[in-house]
C-alpha cells in the first residue's frame, strides 16, 4: 500500500511541476507572404459574407470556429479591402477552412518527457495549418487557395527557431491567421477579382 502511494504522488507531483513549465509559441516565418503595405486599401471596401470553420486532423472543431472567424474578420477590416457582413443581398463571399494538423501522441509523450525531467530537458511541438480559402466575386468569377503555415512550441529549456520571436500559442494564431489572410487578399488583388 506504501509503495502505491509512493507511485501515486511521484506521478502527481511530475504532472503539476510539467504544468508549471513554461512553453514560448513562435510563429514560423516561412509562410510571411504578404504584409497590409502590400495591399491596396480600397476607399470603399467590398462587403463580403463570411463563412469560417476550424478542424483538427480532418475533424470539425466547431469551440474554435468563432475564434478563427474574428482573427479573418479583424484581418479583412484591417486591409481596407473587404468588410464582413451579415447581410443575405450581398453576393460576394469568401470561405475559410483551418486544418491543424497534429500529431496528439507525439506531442504528449514529448510533453511527459519533458515533465518528468522537470523541464531541463526541453522538446519542440510543431502544429502545421492547412487552409483553404474560397472565393466568389459576385460576377460569376470564383477562384480557390490553399496556403500552409506552422507554430513551432518550445517546451521547457530548448531554444525556438532562430530569429523568431516568442509569445503566447494564443497570439501566434492570431498571426498565423493574419499572415495566412492576407496573402490571400493580396492574391485576389493580383488576379483582379477584386479592386485595386
Amino acid at each position: 500500500m506504501k509503495k502505491m502511494l509512493k507511485a501515486v504522488i511521484l506521478v502527481a507531483s511530475v504532472s503539476l511541476l510539467s504544468a508549471c513549465i513554461s512553453s514560448r509559441a513562435y510563429v514560423d516565418q516561412q509562410y510571411h507572404k504578404a504584409s497590409y503595405d502590400s495591399i491596396q486599401r480600397l476607399s470603399t471596401p467590398v462587403p463580403v459574407k463570411l463563412d469560417a470553420h476550424f478542424l483538427r486532423n480532418g475533424q470539425p472543431l466547431p469551440a474554435v470556429d468563432n475564434e478563427l472567424r474574428g482573427h479573418v474578420e479583424r484581418t479583412l477590416r484591417a486591409s481596407g479591402v473587404f468588410t464582413p457582413t451579415s447581410d443575405a443581398n450581398v453576393s460576394v463571399s469568401l470561405g475559410v477552412t483551418a486544418n491543424n494538423i497534429a500529431d496528439l501522441a507525439a506531442a504528449r509523450a514529448k510533453g511527459f518527457g519533458t515533465g518528468l525531467t522537470f523541464g531541463a530537458v526541453g522538446s519542440m511541438v510543431d502544429d502545421n495549418y492547412e487552409f483553404k480559402f474560397s472565393f466568389h466575386n459576385g460576377a460569376n468569377q470564383e477562384t480557390q487557395a490553399v496556403y500552409q503555415h506552422a507554430i513551432h512550441t518550445a517546451i521547457g529549456n530548448t531554444n525556438g527557431p532562430a530569429g523568431a520571436t516568442p509569445t503566447t500559442l494564443a497570439e501566434a494564431f492570431g498571426r498565423v491567421v493574419e499572415e495566412v489572410v492576407l496573402n490571400f487578399v493580396k492574391e485576389l488583388q493580383d488576379k483582379g477579382l477584386v479592386p485595386r
